[in-house]
């Protein structure tokens, strides 16, 4: 048994056992001044530091048992939960980077072989050790930062071999990895130079073979697809999370990033648990997505590299969407594994207050991931995902941006970072 005391702001996002705070209710983040928390691999209670005393005795605890740690001057937060991320891949993109920096935009990138199907390359090429090389690496980046849970997609092999390859470097990083770990199947992340100009071909290879191989490999709990500008067709799309919301993994999308298409509606028509991207993304999109309970997670780590307008988040907010916050990993729009820079980001450039940020970026980034009754806040019951910052304000994680200000890490209620 592990006490917190002493702790200078103690923010739970408390939601009384909801899974969101939505619109106004964003801006309550439970914040506890000279604050507690008692926990073992759970919260068992969290408080004021001066009602410690009486917590113990009701819960019927040994003083002795308990391990003390004095928090004065820190902070304390749920762990962030990264809802969508690529970071598992092989290969760089450093120099399609420098193109874009150049004027050279994505699509003409891809058009000529390059964006995905790079990274593609190297995938095919890659084997699952060195997948689980680089997973690793960034998700323990990522821990550091203050990143517990984190969803992670295949999507850069495009055959049936190399996307279980992917989903099996995933597995064993879910396996062996302090984080928590998500995996989602991605074949629709574009099509394949094979299949360029038969994509409908490729999608029935997605719904007649790779689903139900993935099914039976039992690692991924979602599906994902990328109905865009260039890619794959909101109908292409639609069929292929019809089969695998019939194979028993649920959607979540890629919507709207370069331009709107309908996939963000496509989202809220099938239920899907999360569209992502959504910097063209409508009102009436969000609406749709709102009374849907679809969570509206947006990246602006990937509009601030591409360059692409920030998604409308105060509309979003102020309509009542769960608005989640990621990082969107990856190699080649957005390679970050920070999400204290995330929600930097998000409150310079997408007038986010750091109230809603922080909800963003933990109890609504675990609603996407239908987590949020296990992690994403500090309550009684909850796994004890706790991250401390060496700061006296959860104010200060965002005023001073651009360094690492975590102290410590728990998962589970065991330190690990």
């Amino acid at each position: 048994m592990t006490l917190f005391t002493n702790i200078a702001s103690c923010v739970t996002v408390a939601a009384n056992g909801a899974t969101s705070k939505t619109g106004a209710a964003m801006q309550d983040i439970g914040e506890i001044r000279n604050g507690a928390v008692l926990f073992d691999e759970t919260i068992r209670w969290v408080g004021s530091a001066d009602d410690v005393d009486a917590a113990i005795d009701a819960l019927g605890l040994d003083p002795a048992d308990i391990d003390v740690m004095d928090l004065t001057g820190k902070t304390v937060l749920p762990g962030f939960v990264d809802s969508h991320t690529h970071m598992v891949h092989a290969g760089s993109r450093a120099d399609e980077f420098a193109q874009r920096l150049r004027g050279v935009p994505y699509t003409q990138i891809a058009a000529e072989g390059g964006g995905i199907l790079t990274t593609m390359r190297a995938v095919r090429e890659a084997s699952v050790e060195t997948l689980v090389e680089v997973g690793e690496r960034l998700a323990t980046s990522a821990l550091q930062h203050g990143t517990t849970t984190i969803e992670m997609k295949s999507g850069y092999g495009l055959t049936l071999e190399s996307e279980l390859r992917m989903l099996e470097a995933i597995g064993v990083l879910r396996a062996e990895h302090e984080a928590r770990i998500v995996a989602t199947f991605m074949g629709a992340h574009d099509v394949p130079p094979e299949y360029r100009h038969a994509s409908d071909d490729y999608v029935q290879l997605i719904i007649d073979t790779m689903l139900p191989a993935v099914q039976r490999q039992g690692i991924a709990t979602y599906c994902d697809a990328f109905p865009d500008k260039g890619f794959f067709t909101v109908d292409q799309a639609e069929r292929v999370f019809r089969a695998a919301q019939a194979l028993g993994l649920r959607g979540r999308v890629h919507a709207d990033e370069i331009a709107n298409i309908g996939a963000s509606a496509m989202a809220a028509r099938l239920g899907l648990a999360s569209a992502d991207h959504l910097e063209f993304t409508t009102r009436e999109d969000v609406l749709a997505m709102r009374d849907a309970n679809v969570v509206c997670t947006l990246l602006p780590g990937t509009a601030y590299t591409l360059r692409l307008p920030y998604p409308d988040a105060r509309m979003m907010i102020d309509e009542g969407a769960v608005v989640a916050l990621a990082t969107d990993c990856n190699p080649g729009s957005c390679l970050t594994e920070n999400m204290q820079l995330v929600m930097s980001l998000a409150c310079t450039n997408m007038a986010m207050s750091t109230e809603e940020a922080i909800v963003a970026s933990t109890l609504h980034g675990a609603a996407a991931l239908a987590m949020a009754d296990r992690v994403g806040s500090i309550e009684v019951g909850k796994d004890a995902d706790i991250v401390v910052y060496d700061v006296p304000s959860y104010a200060d994680i965002i005023y001073h941006f651009g360094v690492n200000h975590v102290w410590s890490v728990w998962v589970g209620g065991e330190e690990v970072a």
